[in-house]
């Protein structure tokens, strides 16, 4: 693997230690009797939720690559997994407690069809046969993809947590979760990516191609429209955008072509067509 420039910064073994289980003796759902959820906050909710959920897909896509050959990031996963569980028990507790979401539009319908997205569109055998083909490199790849996606869905919880006071007092907790997610994944993204030029490559060709959030490429294309426009669609939204791209344009050897890419793909197109570059 990669060379470790000393000690890293960040403790597995406190972090499996002081995984955050269950969240519901701390959910409150008293206030949202008094101010319940809108539809279209139940909806991103009921979004988030399917994300988190999506995590088991996500490890095995990882783990039949060169990913699961690094025993620091596959113990990483492992808790991260289980945080991720129990963070959609949360919005599970909370979609059963808002009469909204009893009434949502469902959520399967035709998927959006996009040249860039073909290869996530490939089955788990080909998909291991060109890991194979890419090697180590692909752990750099994942852990910034993996970023990316996890400061998406931090804009997508803000978001959320604006929704209201008790909305705020339920989701400030889950983003504190995430931190520590999105703490381990920088750090090794800007790790792995500074000793390869060639995992930069491939990282920035990855990040050109992915549908955004992460699994959004299994999703319809109303849902899909549907995050884009609550998340990232008005001046607040596109702000979060742009901070995601300039982080994204800061890593080593990204630069601002593919950081731009990814701003543009999070956008709403106008008009409700395919967002961002086909």
């Amino acid at each position: 693997m990669y060379p470790q420039d000393g000690p890293a910064s960040f403790d597995i073994r406190e972090f499996a230690r002081t995984a955050q289980g269950s969240h519901r003796s701390a959910i409150d759902l008293a206030p949202l009797v008094e101010e319940p959820l809108g539809t279209d906050s139940a909806r991103l909710l009921r979004a988030l939720r399917d994300s988190e959920r999506a995590t088991l897909h996500r490890m095995r896509d990882l783990l039949v690559t060169a990913t699961h050959k690094d025993a620091r990031v596959t113990a990483f996963l492992t808790t991260w997994m289980f945080e991720r569980y129990w963070i959609a028990d949360a919005l599970d507790t909370v979609l059963d407690a808002s009469p909204a979401a009893r009434h949502l539009p469902a959520t399967v319908g035709p998927a959006r069809r996009v040249r860039a997205e073909r290869r996530e569109r490939r089955g788990p055998i080909r998909r291991s046969v060109v890991a194979g083909i890419t090697g180590t490199r692909i752990v750099a790849e994942h852990m910034t993809t993996g970023l990316v996606d996890e400061w998406i869905g931090q804009a997508a919880y803000r978001r959320l947590a604006g929704a209201s006071p008790a909305m705020e007092s339920i989701v400030d907790p889950l983003i504190e979760v995430k931190k520590r997610h999105v703490r381990f994944l920088a750090e090794e993204a800007e790790r792995l990516l500074t000793h390869s030029v060639r995992a930069q490559r491939v990282t920035r060709r990855a990040l050109r191609r992915t549908a955004w959030p992460l699994g959004a490429v299994d999703r319809s294309h109303h849902e899909r429209a549907f995050f884009e426009r609550q998340v990232f669609g008005d001046g607040d939204g596109r702000a979060e955008a742009r901070g995601i791209r300039d982080r994204i344009a800061a890593l080593p050897g990204i630069g601002a072509g593919a950081a731009a890419t990814v701003e543009s793909r999070l956008l709403p197109a106008p008009h409700g067509g395919k967002s961002g570059a086909d």
